[in-house]
């Protein structure tokens, strides 16, 4: 079972990397650097928000092994609004793996900054409220 402070941490970790992924989207400069870095850093802030919501489920003795499940969690939990967003978000994310070309990389970057971004704030609120509470 997953304890208050184990959440905790894994928010603060979410919300470090979050950080870092909105400071590589606010770089003026639009270049292949720039979508490579932003790509980067929405793995690993997706990777910490599933594995937030894992932990959230196990205060709640729930077992979830995989971002989809975690997903359909929070959604029935009510700390996601759309769950279609973020199947489309898991999507995108089994896309960076195999991401061969500049069109294919340019289509996540752009989903990225247009809706990944809205889904990622509104996470970010909700799992704060609930820190509040269980602190």
């Amino acid at each position: 079972m997953a304890s208050n402070i184990e959440v905790q941490t894994r928010f603060e970790q979410f919300k470090e990397a979050y950080s870092r992924l909105k400071e590589a989207i606010n770089i003026k400069e639009e270049n292949d650097i720039k979508r490579d870095a932003v790509i980067k850093r929405f793995e690993f802030s997706y990777e910490l928000l599933w594995k937030t919501y894992k932990k959230i489920a196990r205060l709640q003795k729930l077992d979830y092994f995989n971002p989809k499940a975690c997903f359909q969690f929070a959604f029935k939990s009510s700390l996601i609004e759309d769950e279609e967003l973020f199947l489309e978000i898991i999507d995108a994310r089994n896309k960076t793996t195999h991401v061969y070309s500049e069109e294919e990389a340019k289509k996540i970057y752009d989903f990225i900054k247009e809706k990944v971004i809205h889904a990622f704030d509104a996470a970010e609120k909700k799992i704060r409220e609930i820190v509040h509470r269980i602190a």
